[in-house]
């Protein structure tokens, strides 16, 4: 079965929720090309270092956050371009905020050799890992940005 008649398969708030992950991605792609410093208003406010508290989230806004999560990893597999944590983690940021549910968008980093480091971003809302989650132990929190 093709990608688009497995597209067509879904029911149509699955197929509004692919569509949505899709134009969000390429919106959060786009805004890398933006300086950082433009770009960190938009994540929420900055905090520094590891979260401490996670809001508590109904049954109906856990359901929404794991309904991103999968539309964004549908998408993500098919796109013609490859979307890095911070592209997926933004485009989780936007679609949820669209939904008006709280998140945390962290940065980390850990030293990959002597002389580089990596770089990583997640996202929760609530206590649902929406992107990210992989390789988190791996990385040392270094900022999160609340909404």
């Amino acid at each position: 079965m093709s990608s688009l008649a497995k597209f067509f398969a879904l029911p149509l708030r699955e197929q509004c929720e692919v569509a949505e992950a899709t134009v969000y991605l390429a919106v959060a792609q786009l805004l890398l090309f933006m300086p950082f410093r433009w770009l960190a208003p938009l994540c929420g406010r900055v905090h520094p270092g590891v979260v401490s508290a996670l809001p508590v989230l109904s049954e109906d806004e856990n359901s929404s956050a794991f309904a991103v999560r999968r539309a964004l990893l549908r998408v993500t597999r098919r796109l013609p371009w490859d979307s890095s944590c911070l592209v997926r983690a933004l485009a989780a940021k936007m679609m949820l905020r669209r939904r008006h549910l709280p998140t945390v968008l962290q940065l980390g980093v850990r030293a990959s050799s002597a002389t580089k480091l990596s770089a990583h971003a997640w996202l929760t809302c609530g206590k649902v890992n929406v992107v990210g989650d992989e390789s988190v132990a791996e990385f040392t929190p270094i900022a999160s940005f609340h909404t």
